[in-house]
């Protein structure tokens, strides 16, 4: 049946047209010579030609927690909302009931219990999504997946002007709206000569963008849930919304764009668009928040503030993403288990004296009184930010750098300004004036400094850091030296700076160099005053024993690590020179156990993915206008696949 035939049946069964009307029509003649309507309505054939376009349900997907509508969410889901004197999720489910939609699904997650009342008002059913503060909305979906079939796919807090939903139809679709300014939304960005969704972008102008309802049939459902079963072992698929899913197989499922007019539609972000929306929003939210409530008040400060988490894998192979050490520690650190006993792990670490301190002392030349041990360095910077910035102290960071600084800096509020870390012919360089320059003019309360730099791989010599120091008396200087012990690794200069300027502090890690990413010891070097002021916010019990134990044993095996160094550092000089010897690829000079690399006419999202594909996982950073990939170095045999690999990527 044609789709202009099937809308023609479709408006008769649902009552939206007359019968009368109907045949008047040419559409309407046509299909009274087939027998599929007469005066009455449609015929028992009309009816078996209508049938499979029917609607089985619709799935409702509630289960997520809206940080962007804090406080008001934190009592209840934004589904559950009042807009305009109506739930939200109510008057969706209303509108279902209306369109003949007689089966409704809700997901529910966050606050579970508060839908529950709507079996009973509406006769729903309720699946629950166990794994709502894990991932995004596709575990729903995952939950959901025994009933999806002809199905409607919605969200809790849509507000739909005008009834949009139908008892039939024709094909998989997903409702669209257009946009003459730009919006960051996902973008329709070319459609076939059937109407359905080539392609899609986040965020455009001028453009229709998908929004609100979308219709799976059962043949479509089946393929969307046979790919969801397949890949649900990947992380990033668990996490990812519906639509970056569809995105991804977007050729296998084809949606069909449903246009519909400019404000028909709604999908609320924030407490202050459902106010633009709705004046009397306000007395809602007062009924139910207490305004003078001060957690409700703490909660909504940090509404907007993202905590820092690295992606998760199950991968434990081709990790050459997160700059782990990839040729592993000194086996006499594994030595430290075979020995520690019932008292390792029961009793706390007291004692009046400190081995890893006492041995870090020894190794680095530098005074115990000027050393202080973390779990991890990422907790060393925690640390000195939590104790030293204040809500609006200005911060001076790296770009690119690492995010983690921006998001730290976040949490207290505090405004990181950026300065350049320059592309220049074969490496990336500090531009000591922009620093100096910036620091002037905001007076920041701290500069951060990155040593060999992440993820550019370059170094600030010893002389441009102390001309920063010496000019800015008044601001923290924190070198973060993540990446120590591929370059130099005396201590000399670090000593000089820290016994000579009571401003600086240098952030260490087990987790790099040492390849002990997963015990978690971290360290700081300091003048004893910043020590003693850093300290206050230092864990009450010392970081784990057992890995102490183990950071001592690493320390101890200088032999292992000076030959890890040099084959590190050999196979990553290998590895720099056969990448630019590729056409369209510069690999950047770098002194830490990673490269840089910027591809000329290579989409470096595509590289990324197509390595993963193969088993290979690389991180993109971006500088200015352009993506580039940051590659871990690891030993000879998995750098020879990455090339491989890499040169298939870019001949695809």
């Amino acid at each position: 049946m044609n789709e202009e035939n099937f809308k023609l049946l479709r408006d008769v069964a649902e009552r939206r047209m007359s019968v009368k009307d109907a045949l008047l029509t040419m559409e309407g003649k046509i299909l009274a010579e087939q027998n599929l309507l007469n005066e009455e309505g449609l015929t028992a054939a009309g009816e078996q030609q209508l049938a499979p376009y029917r609607a089985d349900n619709a799935i409702i997907m509630a289960a997520g927690y809206s940080a962007r509508c804090m406080p008001l969410s934190n009592i209840m889901p934004k589904g559950l909302f009042q807009v305009k004197g109506e739930i939200l999720i109510e008057r969706e489910i209303r509108q279902l009931k209306e369109a003949g939609i007689a089966e409704i699904i809700l997901v529910t997650g966050f606050q579970a219990e508060k839908f529950e009342y709507l079996k009973e008002k509406y006769g729903v059913s309720i699946v629950v999504n166990k794994e709502f503060d894990k991932y995004n909305n596709m575990a729903s979906l995952y939950a959901a997946q025994n009933h999806i079939k002809n199905s409607y796919i919605l969200c809790s807090d849509n507000y739909y002007e005008e009834n949009v939903f139908h008892k039939y139809v024709y094909a998989p679709y997903y409702s669209c709206v257009y946009s003459e300014t730009y919006c960051d939304e996902f973008c329709v960005t070319n459609i076939d000569k059937n109407g359905c969704i080539l392609d899609i972008h986040r965020g455009g102008e001028r453009s229709w963008y998908t929004i609100g309802d979308c219709y799976f049939n059962a043949s479509f459902s089946e393929k969307f849930c046979n790919f969801m079963n397949s890949e649900w072992t990947d992380y990033q698929v668990r996490n990812m919304l519906m639509d970056d899913f569809h995105i991804r197989h977007i050729k296998e499922l084809p949606l069909k764009k449903q246009e519909r007019p400019q404000g028909s539609i709604l999908e609320f972000d924030t407490l202050e668009e459902i106010k633009e929306f709705d004046p009397d929003f306000q007395d809602f939210i007062n009924k139910n928040l207490d305004k003078e409530n001060t957690v409700n008040q703490v909660f909504f400060k940090y509404s907007d503030v993202k905590s820092y988490h690295s992606v998760p894998t199950e991968q434990l192979g081709g990790r050459l993403h997160l700059n782990e050490n990839l040729f592993r520690p000194s086996p006499k650190c594994l030595e430290v288990l075979k020995n520690i006993t019932m008292e390792d792990l029961y009793l706390y670490d007291l004692g009046h004296s400190d081995e890893l301190l006492d041995t870090l002392a020894n190794f680095t030349g530098i005074s115990a009184n000027n050393i202080f041990v973390h779990n991890g360095s990422a907790e060393v910077i925690k640390s000195i930010f939590s104790i030293l910035l204040n809500e609006g102290d200005h911060i001076l960071i790296p770009e690119p750098g690492w995010s983690y600084y921006q998001s730290v800096a976040n949490e207290k509020f505090a405004k990181c300004i950026t300065y350049e870390v320059c592309e220049s012919a074969w490496s990336y360089e500090y531009n000591i004036d922009d620093i100096l320059k910036k620091a002037k003019e905001h007076k920041p309360k701290m500069i951060i400094l990155t040593s060999p730099q992440m993820p550019t791989g370059c170094v600030i010599s010893d002389g441009d850091i102390e001309r920063i120091i010496m000019q800015n008396e008044n601001s923290v200087i924190m070198i973060d030296e993540a990446y120590w012990g591929y370059g130099t690794d005396d201590n000399i200069f670090e000593k000089k700076i820290i016994t000579q300027y009571s401003n600086v502090v240098i952030t260490r890690t087990f987790s790099k160099f040492y390849g002990l990413a997963n015990i978690r010891i971290g360290y700081g070097l300091c003048s004893y005053p910043l020590r003693r002021t850093i300290g206050l916010d230092l864990p009450l019990f010392r970081a784990s024993g057992i890995s102490r134990k183990i950071a001592i044993a690493a320390i101890n095996d200088a032999d292992y690590y000076r030959e890890l160094k040099q084959k590190t550092n050999e196979i990553r000089n290998w590895f720099i020179k056969e990448l630019n010897g590729l056409s369209d690829v510069k690999a950047f000079q770098s002194q830490s156990n990673y490269v840089f690399v910027r591809l000329l006419h290579a989409d470096a999202d595509k590289i990324r993915a197509y390595m993963e594909e193969n088993g290979i996982l690389i991180r993109l950073f971006r500088d200015k206008d352009a993506l580039r990939l940051r590659i871990t170095i690891g030993p000879r045999d998995l750098m020879e696949r990455v090339l491989y690999q890499l040169k298939r990527a870019l001949n695809q």
